[in-house]
């Protein structure tokens, strides 16, 4: 039977996943012979057999690809080849093109590295490096692309004879493993107390070293493979209220790393569902419920409410500290209070050194710090992701239908302040950076630019366009100026904040092109809507290609900026329509004074359902200021939470008002003043409040006959509400959520981004 020659091209996620390994072995397998390699799309195969093998062979590929790898297009032509090949071979990837595929992101350790691991008669027993082909990181290291190791920070550690016999052996699961190291040629891990000094070197020792440290109390910083985590036992109250007066971090829940399932299944409530994401790739942390008994330090953990952001041991470097020391720990991000997480030894002594009394460090440079993602998984099987980073950062896979769709010039787009992140279009991927926190923060600014930079650089690519919010004073904005606009001739466009999140939702579930018109409910803190208003209890019409504001919250005095989004006595204040005297106890005397001028000599105005939230928390016993962005609002679903759990009956404020105008927002302050007034319960009020904001979304989508609703903003990070949006209005309405994006400001480069191609372009 005569033999063809046949080009295969697969673009996706196939690059550091052990694709060409994979292809390798299933051609020799079919006895085919030709090339495979990477390249700046994917992946690209020659191969030369018959045309009955090579069916076989082309349709097993997307059967059998591995686990971590998503295909989106695979497609062969038949070629007329010279070349007569003798056998099968991995070559050398061509990388001097720009590349046009997606970034691999971290991959948590998979379970054969683990058991190596602590397997005494392995070579790699005790190493916390070792990876393979399915697991290690790969966008915290990443210089360049396509992923060779010459093109991460793992090129400065050559491979030794023994991790080059693995390398080259088809058999061998690290068979063309870019990551591939051991404790001969690979990453040096040492120990130092907090003045620096050098204390252990050796593996063996530096682990129960530092197990017996936590054990007694210490707090260690561990440089991990994407950035510094402070840890501490998060079974003794005193450790951990120690840990939190020096990081400045009061009251905002802990993180917590547990050493294996049985601890996990211990110590908080844990179904299938949470256990599948736990152990996902991503392994990102999860928050669950808390039980009744536990051996973590509740209070301290989590003193606003009994939920534990749980973790998983996702690096090497973690499972061997989690089998010393065998108990729960506190695992935070490496920084002080509003910077961004320490990656290398210097920014780590320099800044922790007043909060760890130990340091582990490595000399692997991290390219791309990221945080732990975070989710939370609603009662009813909803995912919420509450940050965005590592493991997830920075792909984002377009529906297909939507990428086909689309023609754009290159953008970037920058964002919001507070929750800030990066979406670049360079090529035919969009690529959504991992979360960078608040810009206002000098190191997290620098941040910002330097991985805008890293993105010009790995994609070869300068922007036509850039894509800011409409606020006057965002820090993202001023970022135009290390863009070189005037020189570079780069087109400036500016998207209104809400806009941004409800192009986002559109763009997630492919809406834009919707023969419906959507309703867009987007609900957050503040946002920038015109000179005399701040927006944030937003309801917007999409059709064709338009957007229309067409209805909002009743509007209330925005008075002493920042200071209203940190204390929610403040909101209670403008959203005050009763006797004066019967809140006046909440101020000092002084403040009441000022806070009563400024409602008097205020012009600016806000809808924000963030604020009000806040207002009614406050009226329910929330009555300090906060320490970090939704406290009160978290504090308000829990107590609603209760009375969900117990099935109490729900009650419309609102039930009856006219609705045609604006959201009656006074009006749901009288009725939870008017309750509370009656001894009706906190947490009967509380659910009352949270469903009285369901009718009000069916109200709305009622009078202007919608069938599509779209969810987006800070205030469905609220798993409570989302619940009741679903068991309400899901099997009258189409209701989207965010799946793959944060509903909050982490979604907004993302959205302007989308609103330029889907709007301006």
């Amino acid at each position: 039977m005569l033999n063809s020659t046949f080009k295969i091209r697969i673009s996706g996620r196939v690059q550091g996943v052990g694709f060409r390994p994979f292809i390798y072995n299933l051609a020799t397998q079919y006895k085919i012979k030709g090339t495979v390699t990477n390249t700046t799309f994917g992946v690209e195969i020659t191969a030369q057999t018959s045309a009955e093998v090579f069916r076989n062979f082309y349709d097993n590929i997307s059967l059998q690809a591995p686990s971590s790898s998503k295909i989106e297009a695979i497609t062969f032509t038949e070629v007329s080849e010279q070349i007569h090949f003798k056998d099968f071979q991995i070559v050398a990837t061509n990388s001097g093109n720009p590349i046009n595929a997606p970034l691999t992101p971290d991959f948590a350790i998979c379970s054969d590295c683990k058991t190596e691991i602590l397997d005494k008669n392995n070579r790699r027993f005790y190493y916390p490096f070792t990876t393979c082909t399915t697991c290690g990181p790969r966008y915290a290291i990443t210089e360049n692309f396509p992923f060779e190791r010459e093109n991460t920070s793992l090129h400065h550690f050559n491979m030794c004879p023994e991790c080059q016999k693995e390398y080259n052996n088809p058999k061998d699961k690290r068979f063309y493993s870019q990551t591939n190291t051991c404790s001969v040629c690979g990453i040096q891990v040492w120990v130092t107390n907090a003045n620096g000094e050098k204390l252990y070197e050796t593996n063996p020792e530096i682990f129960p070293f530092l197990a017996n440290q936590l054990k007694s109390g210490s707090i260690i910083a561990l440089k991990n493979t994407s950035g510094y985590l402070l840890l501490c036992d998060a079974t003794k109250a005193e450790v951990v209220q120690k840990l939190r007066l020096r990081k400045q971090r009061p009251v905002k829940p802990l993180a917590v790393l547990f050493p294996s399932e049985e601890s996990l299944h211990k110590n908080v409530s844990v179904d299938d569902f949470a256990l599948n994401e736990l152990q996902s790739t991503v392994s990102p942390i999860v928050i669950l419920p808390s039980k009744a008994k536990s051996d973590v330090a509740i209070n301290e953990v989590s003193p606003i409410n009994r939920t534990i952001g749980a973790l998983l041991p996702y690096s090497g470097l973690l499972h061997l500290l989690c089998h010393e020391t065998q108990i729960p720990l506190v695992a935070t991000s490496g920084n002080v209070h509003g910077s961004p997480i320490c990656s290398s030894e210097k920014e780590a002594e320099e800044k922790l050194k007043n909060i760890a009394d130990f340091f582990l460090h490595h000399d692997l440079h991290i390219e791309h710090p990221q945080d732990d993602s975070v989710v939370r998984l609603t009662k009813k099987k909803r995912k919420i992701i509450l940050r965005r980073a590592r493991g997830l950062a920075p792909n984002f896979s377009l529906p297909s239908a939507y990428k086909e769709q689309i023609q754009s010039k290159k953008i970037v787009a920058l964002g919001a302040d507070l929750k800030s992140s990066i979406a670049i279009f360079p090529n035919t991927y969009l690529y959504a950076s991992e979360y960078f926190g608040n810009l206002s923060d000098y190191d997290t600014a620098l941040r910002f630019q330097k991985t805008i930079q890293d993105y010009f650089s790995i994609f070869k690519f300068q922007p036509e366009v850039v894509v800011k919010d409409k606020h006057p004073l965002y820090e993202s904005g001023r970022m135009l100026e290390e863009l070189q606009i005037d020189k570079n001739n780069i087109k400036v466009e500016e998207v209104q904040h809400h806009i941004a999140h409800f192009s986002a939702i559109l763009t997630e579930h492919n809406l834009w092109q919707s023969q419906n018109k959507v309703l867009g409910i987007i609900w957050d803190g503040i946002g920038f809507g015109t000179e005399h208003e701040i927006w944030g209890g937003e309801f917007f019409e999409y059709q064709k290609k338009e957007f229309k504001r067409i209805q909002h919250f009743e509007n209330f005095n925005w008075i002493l900026g920042d200071k209203m989004s940190k204390n929610p006595k403040i909101s209670l204040l403008s959203l005050w329509n009763g006797n004066p005297d019967e809140i006046r106890h909440l101020f000092s005397a002084n403040e009441w004074i000022l806070f009563e001028k400024q409602k008097e000599q205020n012009t600016l105005q806000t809808s924000s359902v963030g604020r009000l939230i806040d207002a009614v928390a406050c009226l329910l016993g929330f009555t300090y200021e906060m320490t970090f962005e939704g406290e009160a609002a978290i504090y308000l679903e829990s107590l609603a939470q209760k009375a969900y759990d117990i099935q109490t009956a729900k009650i419309d404020y609102l039930e009856g008002e006219d609705l045609t105008e604006t959201i009656l927002s006074f009006k749901i302050i009288e009725k939870v003043v008017s309750d509370s007034k009656q001894n009706i319960s906190k947490e009967e009020i509380a659910l009352n409040f949270h469903f009285t904001l369901v009718k009000v979304i069916e109200k709305v989508a009622n009078f202007h006959s919608f069938k599509e609703i779209a969810y987006s903003g800070g205030v469905f990070q609220n798993a409570l509400l989302v619940d009741l949006i679903e068991e309400e209005l899901a099997v009258k309405f189409n209701c989207y959520f965010h799946e793959n994006l944060s509903p909050n400001d982490e979604n907004i480069a993302f959205g302007q981004l989308n609103y330029s191609v889907n709007i301006n372009s």
